[in-house]
């Protein structure tokens, strides 16, 4: 990546109409791919082979990925278009940093420059009790829009949701633009 610094202002800004990119929540359910503990088959569908699994799941911080566009109804109305919604767990530095998973000098690009393909830096956010956090890109978690749309605690701003952007494009096509070379719309 280059040598471009991650933005530097402000990253949240209050939360106002319908939801958009970048939006943050708590307490979101984590489905982290684990084995299940048991397998259930629904008596009633068992012929149509119907699985449901059980198992232990966190719950935590995300940022919602869905583009606002696709979650906005085309017709001119204000609501959505349907109730599907992708997040990516917000994880602290400090756990994946005491799991090995980052050493320390990748924490410090991720914090100085934002240079890690499959993770976005957020900074704290005290307001919400929110650390210096990765967005884990490579784990989305696809929820129903009840599920979550009580827990959204802030939205980015236009700078951060712009990097969100970028690193989304990174993420999924591996083609890297410089902030002053994209500048896609909000909406």
């Amino acid at each position: 990546m280059s040598h471009e610094r991650r933005p530097s202002g402000a990253y949240y800004q209050d939360r106002t109409g319908l939801l958009s990119q970048g939006d943050v929540f708590l307490d979101v359910p984590l489905a982290y791919p684990t084995p299940a503990d048991s397998i259930v088959f629904d008596e009633e569908d068992a012929d149509a082979g119907r699985r449901f699994l059980s198992g232990p799941f966190e719950t935590g911080p995300a940022i919602l990925t869905t583009p606002t566009c696709s979650m906005r109804s085309q017709g001119g109305e204000a609501d959505y278009a349907h109730p599907v919604r992708t997040l990516v767990p917000l994880r602290p530095v400090e756990e994946l940093l005491e799991a090995g998973i980052l050493d320390s000098s990748k924490g410090g690009l991720a914090q100085k420059r934002d240079s890690l393909l499959n993770y976005m830096f957020f900074p704290g956010d005290p307001s919400v009790g929110l650390v210096d956090s990765l967005a884990l890109l490579y784990m989305p978690v696809t929820l129903h829009h009840e599920m979550v749309v009580a827990n959204r605690v802030s939205q980015l701003t236009q700078d951060a949701a712009c990097q969100l952007q970028k690193k989304l494009v990174w993420f999924s096509s591996s083609l890297l633009l410089e902030r002053r070379e994209f500048d896609p719309p909000m909406d």
